[in-house]
């Protein structure tokens, strides 16, 4: 929910959630978003690229918790 709430354009689209626990990450699916995706090509993906950078131009609260690596374990 949140993820469509940063980026508008995927409301109408299905996101797909992976934790990525070892790297304390997660790694998001829009399905459709960028048609068929990298994979389907040898060629560069520069809309993942600018879709990434997009995201991570928005401004959001962070945890606390999630600052200090320490406090995880």
């Amino acid at each position: 929910e949140r993820l469509k709430q940063l980026l508008p354009e995927t409301a109408p689209l299905e996101v797909r959630r992976y934790e990525l626990p070892n790297l304390r990450a997660l790694n998001f699916v829009i399905v459709g978003l960028l048609g068929e995706g990298v994979a389907s090509s040898v060629r560069s993906d520069p809309q993942a690229k600018s879709l990434g950078e997009w995201l991570r131009a928005r401004v959001v609260d962070v945890p606390e918790v999630l600052l200090d690596p320490a406090a995880s374990r």
